[in-house]
């Protein structure tokens, strides 16, 4: 029986014939559809959306921020990665930061001395936005560079209606905003915080969008903008300079791609959430979560994916990933990296078969060390199952960054090419610094690493960050079906898992996998949604799980906040699902 109110709210699905987009902000979704309905790909679909992002959404989003696209061509049954990523200034050393403790509560993030490496100048990394739209452009576009960043360039001259949630935001982050300077005059241009309905505007960024549809990259990584943030650096003593921008190039990769159940899953390779999103999936592959257990432990069966026993498999399957994760992965250009030992299906079943159906391992052990409960297991060596050799000097564990103000958006066309794409400015507002003149907001991506020296995740003059986009495209039977990802931090990682299992495992459409409520098990607790029935709750604390209830606050917080847009294998049609909390939306035609 309840004992309290429980607040249960959903969005209708979007159910269309042609093409459909999934989004934070309703102007960056009509602002996609549009560009589809006027001829554009799901590509130049994604440009325009989130150019457009960069303006509306300016929290989480900016042409100065890093991201990762996946593309999936269709008619060439090909699928390609566009990394652009967190990179240090090549200016920043492993002690860049003076390590002053761990951070409140004890997660295993380290605190630096006037947090450096999170606000102000010295925490500003190398921008990657600009740089891997107009890659993206390069390869798959069909409609001029110029029309695709129009939009954004009309929000920003001419105002756009702040929302509740970024008024919020802007309150929440007043102070920074002040500090800097130039941030607080755009976004509080009369002093305080500006209420629902009251236009923000932007100029000096519709210019720069300006010159960025003109003249692509350039426009932000050479000439008088470049110039501009490299003496904003010079005067405040930052790290970033004009030559990291020339020299930073957005990548294209080959995808991961996993399978999972006869679906293919695909995405960016590390340094990214999704290798920890995907082994999650490796580890639950190994048990039947539809029907009796499977091998290792076959006993009982699950009433979907909200019963204790498929929550409790999901957090054990999380808990090795992270460990792995933390221990492991960072760039692989400055140490090697056991990605394909951490994706072997061979060391995923050595895993699942180590984990019990009824009981939570090592959870006293957790609530000590709680991002490294693993590491000393003999099952977690993934260099057994990497084709590189073992190296000589372990690194040490390595925990997560704490930026969390990401966002993403998923787009299908007519022709059924798939995007996922997922972009950060890092922190909320980023750095908080805008460089005057240009309205460029400067991401504050040196966060991302851990600023101590000697693990795989430590800082280094043009390394990549680990990060945690998870933006994941699947095909079933070769063919498009599902384009997901979220925002949301650490969170991203264990909410993509789930939604792919629920609607893979357990049949339910976009919508229902997205507001189905959701665990994770990136820090020291388990938390569990609110809305998850009590009793499972119990039932996972008795299994020795250490939970604690979260809410999911239409402001953010609790999880991250998946968007997805499907392909109906029946019908043919697109199903598009966002979030249920805040003003996420899906449109379509």
């Amino acid at each position: 029986m309840n004992t309290r109110s429980i607040w249960r709210p959903d969005k209708d699905e979007v159910v269309v014939e042609h093409g459909a987009v999934a989004t934070a902000h309703p102007i960056a979704a009509q602002v996609g559809v549009d560009i589809l309905k006027s001829g554009g790909n799901a590509v130049d679909a994604a440009i325009a959306t989130g150019f457009c992002l960069n303006v509306v959404e300016p929290a989480s989003s900016s042409i100065a921020g890093h991201g990762q696209m996946i593309v999936h061509i269709a008619e060439e049954q090909r699928t390609v990665a566009i990394d652009y990523g967190h990179r240090a200034p090549r200016a920043a050393k492993p002690d860049t930061f003076r390590v002053i403790g761990q951070a409140v509560k004890g997660n295993g993030i380290y605190e630096v001395e006037d947090q450096a490496n999170a606000i102000g100048h010295r925490s500003v990394g190398v921008p990657g936005v600009t740089a891997g739209m107009c890659r993206a452009h390069e390869l798959f576009g069909s409609l001029p560079l110029e029309q695709l960043v129009e939009p954004a360039v009309h929000y920003a001259r001419q105002g756009f209606e702040s929302n509740p949630t970024t008024c919020l935001q802007i309150a929440r982050n007043m102070r920074n905003l002040v500090r800097y300077g130039e941030a607080g005059r755009i976004f509080m241009p009369g002093g305080y915080p500006p209420s629902p309905g009251e236009k923000i505007v932007q100029r000096d960024l519709a210019d720069t969008l300006e010159r960025i549809g003109k003249e692509g990259k350039n426009a932000l990584h050479a000439g008088e903008i470049a110039a501009a943030i490299d003496e904003e650096m010079r005067r405040n003593d930052g790290l970033l300079s004009a030559q990291d921008l020339a020299d930073y190039e957005a990548e294209e990769r080959h995808p991961v791609n996993t399978p999972y159940r006869g679906y293919e899953l695909q995405s960016c390779p590390a340094t990214a959430g999704t290798i920890t999103t995907l082994q999650i999936l490796n580890i639950l592959e190994n048990f039947d979560l539809s029907g009796p257990i499977s091998p290792p432990h076959p006993r009982g069966r699950f009433r979907g994916g909200q019963s204790s026993e498929h929550l409790h498999l999901l957090i054990e399957a999380a808990r090795h990933a992270f460990a792995d994760r933390y221990s492991f992965l960072g760039d692989s250009e400055f140490n090697p990296v056991p990605l394909d030992g951490i994706l072997s299906k061979d060391y995923a079943r050595e895993i699942a078969r180590g984990i019990d159906p009824e009981v939570a391992k090592l959870e006293g052990e957790r609530q000590l060390q709680p991002w490294v409960a693993y590491a000393d297991s003999p099952i977690h060596d993934p260099w057994q199952y990497d084709p590189q050799p073992r190296p000589e000097r372990t690194l040490t564990a390595s925990p997560p960054s704490d930026g969390d103000c990401t966002t993403h958006f998923s787009v299908i066309d007519k022709d059924r090419n798939m995007v996922a794409c997922t972009q950060t400015a890092v922190g909320a507002f980023g750095s908080s610094v805008i460089v005057p003149g240009t309205g460029v907001l400067l991401s504050n991506g040196m966060v991302v690493f851990n600023p101590m020296p000697g693990t795989a995740n430590s800082i280094a003059g043009f390394k990549r960050g680990l990060n945690n986009m998870s933006p994941v495209l699947a095909l079933r039977d070769g063919q498009p079906f599902l384009t997901v990802g979220a925002p949301g931090g650490r969170r991203i990682i264990c909410r993509i898992a789930h939604v792919i299992s629920n609607v893979i495992d357990f049949g339910m459409s976009v919508q229902e996998a997205i507001t189905a409520p959701s665990v994770d098990a990136a820090e020291r607790e388990t938390f569990i949604d609110h809305r998850i029935d009590p009793q499972t709750v119990d039932s996972l604390a008795r299994m020795g799980h250490n939970v604690e209830v979260v809410p999911e606050p239409s402001t953010g917080g609790g999880f991250s906040r998946p968007r997805g847009v499907m392909i109906n294998p029946d019908t043919g049609l697109l199903h598009a699902g966002v979030h249920p909390f805040g003003p996420d939306e899906a449109r379509g035609y």
